[in-house]
């Protein structure tokens, strides 16, 4: 048998070198590993409960001089009067009867506010657990009329970031989550460190939404005011519908407010709409339409399961038109519109989408739809055909949470403040006021 020694040679010396070269490159792993440490140092952002005592906390209520806007959130509008939520604080009221000019009138102080709602000559606000019931026949002097204890759930208490604290009640009421910059030198990956799940690609990355934080008059008697998408309080006639993180509960407030029915929906429950005899209920998970003939009873209809993700609705005729998007609650979240055909109450549809960027509330008013984007403005779009709705124009200097559209004007809210437009004529958007945010130079 004829031996072929360079063939064999050349296979056995490559295996060897083969060899070598992996126990240096071994060696060479090992002493980076134990000599050569990467030091990195990393910044997040981390939640701290916020207390009150529980004598400040009733005691605080009150009739303040105007404030300026500095973390606005949810609106109403009523009779010519804008009610701006500032976040965990209270209560703006700004006279709005002409919108190019309006006026902030006075600032009613309620520890850990986020939703309002009004009727007649009644306001009614949440703190924390509890629901507040307000005269405001004169805007000069509300009068707090009753606080209604426990009415809520915990969904205050969620913090809207990150936070690797607990609540402790021996400390007082929880009224607010307190953003703090953390910052850390590791001598490690900084993978494992407990910020990383929230949004940080590199060590350097800040973890923050931005957007997860919200004269005398005498008023009609049975009239109700206008929320926007976020709202979690609604007025039908004689009932206020509130949600909270998981229930849907029943006021009847044809007299003094009085609770007639409370029941689990779901959860993580944001948001609550109402459309004729119907509430239309958004949720991380799902939209929920509940039957109100009779108001003191709702009854479930159907749910409509969607992708998790932060979910407001408005409807208009037979479509619901839901946005959904992505954020720290809902990380793996989808950033887009859809359009549900409500037609058959009992059994939704939906019948097409459209990719968004970071959609957060929305109007309609016709065929006009009005989608914030965030960070990344406001969106105008033809609505006439659902299936194919169309972008009108993309206003991208402006930085927008929630819209109320009313006759030709369109109240925008947002961290630039409150923003109001003349869309009487959609081909020529007016700029009439700005109600700006103005930083707190104290904190």
């Amino acid at each position: 048998m004829k031996r072929v020694w360079g063939s064999s040679f050349k296979k056995s010396s490559g295996r060897r070198y083969f060899l070598l070269f992996t126990f240096f490159l071994a060696i060479g792993a090992s002493f980076n590993s134990c000599e050569d440490v990467r030091v990195q140092t990393i910044r997040w952002i981390e939640y701290e409960p916020v207390y009150m005592s529980e004598t400040e906390f009733i005691n605080s209520v009150a009739l303040e001089v105007a404030h300026d806007l500095q973390r606005p959130g949810k609106i109403y509008f009523y009779n010519g009067y804008l009610f701006v939520n500032e976040v965990n604080e209270g209560i703006h009221i700004i006279d709005n009867r002409d919108p190019s000019a309006p006026l902030n009138i006075g600032f009613i102080n309620i520890p850990a506010n986020k939703d309002i709602a009004v009727k007649g000559n009644r306001l009614y606000a949440d703190s924390q657990k509890d629901l507040l019931v307000f005269d405001i026949s004169n805007l000069q002097q509300p009068e707090l009329l009753k606080r209604m204890e426990g009415i809520f759930n915990n969904s205050a208490e969620i913090p809207p970031g990150f936070t690797t604290q607990s609540i402790d009640p021996s400390k007082g009421i929880l009224v607010d989550w307190k953003p703090v910059i953390r910052e850390e030198v590791c001598e490690t990956d900084c993978g494992s460190h407990p910020a990383r799940p929230w949004r940080c690609v590199d060590c350097e990355v800040f973890l923050l939404d931005s957007f997860n934080r919200s004269a005398d008059a005498s008023f009609g008697a049975n009239s109700g005011g206008t929320g926007g998408s976020m709202a979690r309080f609604t007025i039908t006639g004689d009932h206020l519908y509130t949600v909270d993180h998981s229930t849907l509960s029943t006021f009847d407030i044809s007299g003094s407010a009085v609770l007639v029915d409370k029941i689990s929906v779901g959860w993580a429950i944001e948001t609550i709409f109402p459309h004729k005899d119907n509430l239309f209920i958004g949720s991380a998970s799902a939209m929920y339409i509940f039957d109100i003939t009779n108001p003191l009873s709702p009854q479930q209809l159907s749910i409509y399961p969607h992708t998790t993700a932060c979910d407001p609705v408005v409807v208009e005729g037979d479509f619901a038109f839901v946005t959904l998007r992505d954020g720290d609650r809902c990380p793996r979240g989808v950033n887009r519109l859809e359009v549900i055909d409500v037609k058959d109450l009992t059994n939704p549809k939906k019948t097409a989408f459209y990719d968004m960027i970071s959609p957060h509330g929305l109007g309609i008013d016709g065929d006009v739809l009005f989608v914030s984007e965030g960070e990344h403005g406001l969106k105008i779009m033809d609505a006439k055909k659902p299936k194919d709705i169309k972008l009108l124009r993309h206003i991208k200097d402006l930085k927008t949470y929630d819209v109320i559209p009313l006759n030709g004007v369109l109240m925008v809210t947002g961290d630039d403040g409150i923003v109001q437009y003349d869309y009487s004529d959609i081909d020529d958007l007016r700029r009439l006021s700005t109600i700006p945010v103005v930083a707190n130079d104290t904190e």
